[in-house]
């Protein structure tokens, strides 16, 4: 049997233009789940992000939210979180990229196996990647109890070259053409290992691994895609803009 093609997208930041985890968090927040120490721990990391008081505001910021959900889940009532995520679902899953959306509907078009790696939780990646079209998925697993989480948690935002090693040997699957698109440092493995890699509104650290790799960029910013590719005579070139 033939091998079929892929195409391996991140989700946060990639195609959502948010990040599920973080507005589950928010969601959690609102519904007054959280308690007072983590939202005003929280707050005042995201106010500093908000006004980009320093370059690693926003690293800081969802670092610390990502720990003190972490430690808050044997208090987490599952099914606190999962009105949480039903109601991101239904607010914000509309709320994506142009470019990214597109892209996922012309590789469809050609063929391709669509796979989502996701650092958030699968009960949300799940959902998300089936509205896109995605064939597979993976994301962050909480391990449940009878009615709160252990706290034991499978981490899914760093590995990806494993992740999707493993799931083109489960699906049959060629590395020959692949593509791979992420946005941030946790998605250099797999960018490194597909044909195409795309470093799609990349953080500066991706920017510098693309630079360093030669990876074309891609930046969307209101109603404009301008895409840039290595050239021989100089660090980047703008080859296309397109109007949305």
């Amino acid at each position: 049997m033939a091998k079929q093609k892929f195409a391996a997208f991140d989700i946060d930041g990639t195609l959502f233009r948010s990040g599920l985890y973080r507005e589950v968090a928010y969601e959690l927040m609102r519904m007054g789940v959280l308690p007072p120490d983590v939202l005003e721990e929280t707050t005042a990391k995201n106010r500093e992000w908000r006004h980009r008081t320093h370059g690693n505001a926003f690293e800081e910021f969802e670092m610390l939210l990502i720990d003190r959900i972490d430690n808050f889940l044997p208090q987490l009532r599952i099914e606190d979180y999962e009105e949480a995520a039903q109601m991101v679902l239904a607010k914000r899953a509309d709320n994506v990229y142009v470019y990214t959306r597109d892209l996922i509907h012309s590789l469809k078009a050609q063929g391709y196996f669509l796979i989502a790696i996701s650092g958030s939780q699968i009960e949300l990646v799940e959902p998300f990647a089936a509205k896109y079209g995605f064939d597979a998925w993976v994301g962050q697993q909480w391990e449940r109890g009878d009615e709160y989480f252990t706290g034991n948690v499978i981490k899914t935002h760093t590995g990806k070259d494993v992740i999707l090693r493993d799931l083109a040997k489960r699906h049959n699957l060629t590395f020959k053409d692949s593509y791979a698109v992420g946005d941030s440092n946790g998605d250099v493995g797999m960018l490194s290992v597909v044909e195409h890699p795309i470093a799609f509104n990349p953080t500066f650290e991706l920017y510098e691994k693309a630079v360093e790799n030669g990876w074309p960029m891609t930046i969307e910013r209101k109603n404009v895609i301008y895409t840039m590719s290595a050239q021989p005579d100089a660090p980047y070139a703008l080859t296309s803009v397109r109007h949305q």
